[in-house]
């Protein structure tokens, strides 16, 4: 091994887990107290527009820094779990970073329903790749499960397609009642008479955000075209990522089953909690944008995002230093024999 190749593994090593660890905790704390202190706003106000791009910036951070750790664990030759396993995990992150920039056009630059941003399609791209990584998680590692265990899981899946049927489908927007009208005539002696009397369809106006109308350029045409073409998918698209989440979780407590107790199970006992944490977030979403007025984007229960892509950053440290461990384990047996 060469000096240059040296150099660079000890750089590596030196991010250690417990590195990892203790910034992520700081990372998820300032996100929380940044929500905790500025999230709420009084009835008919708007966020303040740094408040929104602090939280879409310590997302966007905190997905870049999870996606090169586990960036990093693909290019170590003898991780533990797999390399193609955090290759998907790292192109996932990566991809959910750009339909975020999206997301945040959508809604900071142009003063656009977020929902219906281009970014639905990372998005999906994203849960497409991250489903893929926890299906070859479980076959790499050759998961087996006793019957109690399956029974876990089978409550699992039933309490969170309970909780996300709910939060979704159930929740929808209530239609408003149909307007009525009538057509009378005024008598010379004041008198009124109808003639006309019919039911007017509701004209679906949607709640101005005075943020938006007062800094927010007029969006280009294709903006517009793909914004409109968007619009009646919105709730298809809360609804699969909602489903997508689930079938994440089913994994993810198969993996945690799986590997319960001791330090190997450790990174897979966080990536469960960070797919729990995206379930949170994404079934509050849903049911926001359904039952909301006006959502605007920065609620309290959107820090969950935040904090599970801490917890994939984590997972991967967790899982490089178990994989660093068991080499160094393995070369000394070997120079003992």
């Amino acid at each position: 091994m060469t000096k240059s190749s040296l150099a660079k593994s000890d750089r590596q090593t030196q991010i250690t887990g417990e590195y990892v660890i203790y910034w992520g905790i700081i990372w998820a704390a300032i996100s929380l107290a940044i929500y905790l202190n500025f999230s709420v706003v009084e009835a008919n106000a708007a966020r303040s527009p740094w408040f929104i791009m602090a939280t879409i910036g310590l997302e966007e951070i905190g997905l870049l820094v999870s996606g090169w750790l586990c960036l990093r664990n693909y290019r170590y030759e003898s991780i533990v779990s797999g390399r193609a396993v955090w290759l998907l995990f790292a192109l996932a992150m990566f991809t959910f970073f750009i339909g975020n920039l999206w997301f945040s056009a959508w809604e900071l630059l142009w003063g656009l329903d977020p929902a219906a941003s281009i970014g639905n399609v990372f998005f999906v791209l994203f849960y497409a790749i991250a489903i893929a990584a926890m299906r070859l998680a479980i076959l790499d590692r050759d998961v087996q499960l006793v019957p109690q265990q399956w029974a876990i899981v089978g409550g699992v899946v039933a309490l969170g397609l309970m909780m996300g049927c709910w939060l979704t489908t159930l929740s929808a927007r209530a239609v408003p009642a149909p307007l009525v009208g009538s057509i009378a005539i005024v008598r010379a002696d004041g008198s009124t008479q109808a003639i006309v009397k019919t039911s007017l369809p509701p004209i679906d106006v949607p709640a101005a955000n005075p943020r938006q109308i007062a800094n927010s350029p007029q969006p280009p045409a294709w903006v517009l075209a793909i914004d409109r073409s968007m619009q009646p998918l919105v709730d298809s698209f809360n609804l699969f990522y909602v489903l997508c989440d689930l079938v994440l979780l089913t994994f993810a407590a198969i993996l945690f089953l799986g590997f319960w107790g001791g330090r190997l199970g450790l990174p897979w006992r966080m990536v469960a909690q960070a797919v729990l944490c995206f379930y949170i977030a994404d079934t509050w979403f849903a049911y926001a944008h359904n039952r909301v007025q006006g959502y605007e984007s920065g609620f309290i229960m959107e820090v969950f995002w935040i904090f599970g892509i801490v917890q994939f950053g984590i997972a991967a440290a967790l899982e490089f230093d178990n994989s660093i461990r068991a080499r160094r384990l393995a070369r000394r047996r070997t120079a003992i024999k």
